[in-house]
């Protein structure tokens, strides 16, 4: 608790200094994004044998000239836009015109009224005030012309410095960040700058592909439907979806309204928002799952969080600057334990486990969504491996809340019922794929029955399903008995089935102490009868194992797969002898009846 309130308050000053400090931070910032585009090129020219300070030298020339170029290009249409704006003044007048003077309905009869009613209010003319503005020198009326633009121009020049230097000393700087969280960290300070250099670089790549993958289609479009200066907005799309979320809007707004200004009619704006659409469409649901993908590693809201706080830190730059920032942020929480709740809550790795994620879909009594969970996990990894790391762990947290008295009666009934029902469906299923892929007319000699007997609780007996449903026909002959029984009926039940091979399914916490119980009861009742328990924990104890040794155990078993392995070798094993049993009698008849007489 205090760690955590002491990374909130240094998270806090962190939010403060980067406020105050952003006059020199920003021009930072966008430096370290520089870098990591410009980087990989750099390394390339290195290995031609061009030097560190030439090759840094012609990939930033390369970078802030083609920066330059697409300023240029932008300035340039945007002059030519704004010498065309008063051919479409009489255009736009008229619209606005229309706009304010809508006719003789409602709307008109509402606006006549108001203003009627502004005049009652206020019968007398003001006269308006008259400002006599004083005369500037020359040196001031410099100072004034020159003032807009020398902190854009301080900003490049330091953004120059700063990626030319970082390209320079990159393995210097790796080294300070490493001394700075300390040198006992080296392992995971490396593979932090690592991931975070990767995943910024991947996002930049792939984000700059769908941009553009979005803008040349676009300004293409908007010159076919005839909106002036389609290359701008073209150009203007591609750098505006860098910004998350609103960028797509802004860059599509500009060609809507000029559109609305230069046409007589609706038809180009209707043009417009459509090619826009489809465009988006395309993006959203072909490009982007099939270039960008996870290359950010944020969840959407933390896309939208991380947008947000960094604009009121340091506005648009800011926006502009967010998404790449918060993977910084998010890989450190990754790899710091006094900052995992970071990634906790910005990254897209699932926060549960599949069990835990499982167990609390039915905690939640949504039993689509468990299903909907089970069988994806079915479908990735196979239904083996949905029993053995999903359901029975689930079975086995539900087991701990039981026991722990926190697990409702309602809730505990919902959860067994819901899983043995999905187990019995799944099973259902891939069964009838089996038998039609399987070859007919072809008999198999029964197996010797395998019964499999729950150690005590409900949860043991569902797991004790699980097992049996993975018992497949021909090899086994899986016989559960049913739940609940009592000791003396579950012995009795036993004997008529004639079983020589038991697994008994214990579930923790109390499973070692009913297994053990009941295998003395078997082997007391039932002499010569195998016993294996399955103790379904990832958990293994030799002590534990010991234990149950003392009570008559033969083998114990901790997962489903390993179950399976060791009734199939205990058959196997029986299978044998019984085969060498019954050949070894029928010699014996065979020499007893051949036998010479008197001998």
């Amino acid at each position: 608790m205090k760690n955590g309130a002491a990374s909130a308050i240094g998270l806090l000053i962190a939010a403060g200094v980067l406020y105050l400090a952003r006059d020199v931070l920003i021009p930072f910032a966008l430096a370290i994004l520089l870098a990591f585009l410009l980087a990989p090129a750099s390394r390339r020219l290195e290995r031609w044998k061009l030097g560190r300070v030439l090759s840094t030298l012609i990939v930033v020339a390369f970078g802030f000239s083609l920066i330059g170029a697409v300023a240029y290009v932008a300035g340039t249409q945007a002059v030519s836009l704004a010498a065309k704006l008063p051919e479409y003044r009489k255009n736009i007048g008229a619209k606005i015109r229309d706009l304010k003077q809508p006719g003789e309905g409602k709307i008109a009869q509402a606006q006549k009224a108001l203003k009627d009613l502004e005049k009652q209010a206020d019968p007398t003319p003001r006269p308006p005030l008259q400002v006599t503005p004083t005369p500037q020198s020359s040196y001031a009326q410099l100072l004034e012309f020159v003032a807009p633009f020398a902190k854009p121009l301080g900003t490049a020049l330091a953004v120059i410095v700063f990626t030319i230097l970082m390209l320079l000393h990159r393995e210097s700087m790796r080294e300070k960040l490493i001394g700075l969280f300390g040198q006992r960290r080296i392992n995971v300070t490396t593979q932090a700058l690592d991931e975070a250099s990767y995943r910024v670089s991947r996002y930049l790549f792939m984000q700059l592909v769908v941009n553009a993958c979005f803008g040349i289609p676009f300004g293409i479009a908007l010159y076919f439907i005839g909106i002036p200066n389609a290359m701008l907005w073209g150009l203007l799309a591609t750098l505006l979806r860098f910004i998350p979320y609103a960028g797509v809007w802004i860059a599509v707004s500009m060609p809507l309204v000029l559109a609305f200004a230069v046409s007589d009619g609706w038809s180009q704006v209707a043009w417009v928002a459509g090619v826009f659409l489809a465009l988006e469409l395309v993006l959203i649901n072909i490009v982007e799952p099939l270039v960008y993908g996870r290359s950010a590693g944020l969840s959407p809201i933390a896309i939208i969080l991380a947008a947000l706080f960094w604009t009121l830190l340091w506005g648009p730059v800011g926006l502009l600057l967010a998404t790449p920032l918060t993977v910084c942020v998010a890989v450190m929480g990754r790899y710091m334990p006094e900052l995992g709740y970071l990634n906790v809550i910005l990254g897209v790795e699932p926060v549960l486990s599949p069990p835990a994620r499982f167990y609390q879909r039915l905690l939640a009594m949504d039993e689509d969504e468990a299903e909907d969970l089970a069988e994806d996990f079915a479908n990735e990894k196979g239904l083996l491996a949905l029993y053995d790391e999903m359901v029975i762990p689930a079975l086995a947290l539900a087991e701990r809340d039981r026991h722990a008295h926190t697990l409702e009666e309602q809730r505990e009934r919902f959860i067994f019922d819901t899983t043995r029902e999905l187990v019995e469906y799944l099973e259902d299923r891939t069964k009838k794929d089996e038998v039609e892929a399987k070859p007919k007319n072809v008999v198999h000699r029964p197996a010797p029955p395998v019964c499999i007997v729950a150690a005590h609780d409900e949860a043991d007996h569902v797991a004790a399903l699980v097992l049996a449903r993975m018992l497949e026909p021909p090899e086994f002959n899986p016989q559960v008995i049913s739940h609940p029984m009592l000791t003396a009926e579950t012995l009795d039940e036993l004997g008529r089935k004639a079983c020589k091979l038991v697994c008994i399914s214990a579930m923790p916490p109390h499973a070692a102490a009913h297994a053990g119980h009941l295998c003395k009861r078997l082997k007391g009742r039932l002499p010569g009868i195998r016993v294996v328990v399955a103790l379904w924990s990832d958990e293994t104890s030799d002590k534990l194992k010991a234990r149950l040794a003392d009570a008559g155990v033969d083998h114990v078993v901790w997962r489903l797969p390993e179950a399976i392995d060791q009734l199939r070798e205990l058959q196997q094993l029986k299978s044998g002898t019984d085969h060498v049993d019954v050949g070894r009698h029928r010699s014996a008849r065979r020499g007893k009846a051949g036998d010479p007489p008197g001998a």
